[in-house]
């Protein structure tokens, strides 16, 4: 199935999920729980796909959204768990081409 996005908007996967825990540099293991206060900060999104509008993003890109700027995701395979997000595009903080260090993703766009 091929899915695109229209205008302005912005189809990405979210690669930064909240799993249950994140070990630090040093080993520690944090809580990552979506209900707990450390929870609450920007995450990282795979994109998708781009409307024909936007020019400052392409597929593959990593951006990096502020907190619950996102929709709630539909799942868009049917041998998948993945959810396509669509992105607030005025809230997203950062761009990079490659992989951001020091983030444990879930898994790559297919």
């Amino acid at each position: 199935m091929t899915i695109k996005a229209f205008g302005n908007r912005i189809l990405a996967l979210m690669v930064d999920k909240p799993t249950g825990y994140k070990k630090s540099k040093s080993g520690l293991l944090i809580a990552d729980k979506d209900m707990d206060q450390n929870a609450i900060r920007p995450r990282w999104f795979k994109v998708y796909a781009v409307g024909e509008e936007i020019e400052w993003v392409k597929p593959e890109q990593y951006l990096l959204v502020a907190h619950g700027r996102w929709s709630n995701g539909i799942k868009a395979w049917d041998d998948s768990d993945d959810k396509l997000y669509l992105l607030d595009n005025d809230e997203c903080l950062m761009i990079s081409e490659e992989r951001p260090e020091g983030v444990e993703f879930v898994e790559d766009i297919k």
